[in-house]
C-alpha cells in the first residue's frame, strides 16, 4: 500500500477526531450557556467586545444578551450551510412525519376500503344490468319448452 496515502489518510482521520472535540466541547459549552471552559468564553468576549464592558456595568447583561443571540443564530446558520440540522429540528420533523405517516396510513385504509365497496357496487349493479336478460333467457326457455310440449302432444294425437 502507498506509504503517502496512509499518511495522508491517518492525518485526515487524526485532524477529524480533533474537529470532532472541538465541535464537542463547543456545544457543550453554547448548552452551559457559555460557561465551562475559559479559554472560549475569553475569546467570546473578546470578539463581540464584552472584555471592554465592566461584568457590573448595567450595560454588561445586555450587551451579552445580544451577543449571545447573535452567535447562537450565527452558530445554527453556520452548521446549516454544513448541512447540519439542530437536533430540535430534527426532533420536531420526525415528530411531523410520524403524524404524517398514521394520517397517511389512515387513508390508505379508507382508499382501500372505499375501493372495496366501489367494487361490490360495481358487482351489484352489473347483476341488476344481468337480471333482466336473465328473465329474457329464462322466459324463452319456458316458451321453448310449451311449444315443444305443444308439438309433443299434436305428434301424439296424430300417430
Amino acid at each position: 500500500m502507498d506509504k503517502h496515502f496512509l499518511e495522508f489518510w491517518g492525518n485526515s482521520l487524526l485532524n477529524a477526531a480533533k474537529g470532532q472535540k472541538q465541535l464537542e466541547d463547543m456545544t457543550a459549552w453554547v448548552q452551559q450557556g457559555f460557561k465551562g471552559f475559559e479559554e472560549m468564553t475569553t475569546l467570546f468576549l473578546k470578539f463581540y467586545g464584552l472584555d471592554n464592558v465592566t461584568k457590573d456595568s448595567p450595560d454588561y447583561f445586555a450587551a451579552w444578551k445580544k451577543a449571545e443571540e447573535e452567535f447562537r443564530q450565527s452558530f445554527n446558520d453556520y452548521l446549516s450551510m454544513l448541512g447540519f440540522v439542530a437536533k430540535n429540528e430534527h426532533v420536531e420533523l420526525v415528530r411531523k412525519y410520524e403524524e404524517l405517516k398514521e394520517k397517511f396510513d389512515s387513508q390508505e385504509e379508507t382508499v382501500r376500503h372505499l375501493r372495496l365497496l366501489l367494487s361490490e357496487s360495481k358487482l351489484k349493479d352489473q347483476a341488476e344490468l344481468a337480471k333482466p336478460f336473465e328473465d329474457l333467457i329464462r322466459d324463452q326457455n319456458n316458451q321453448f319448452q310449451n311449444l315443444v310440449d305443444k308439438f309433443s302432444k299434436a305428434f301424439k294425437k296424430g300417430s
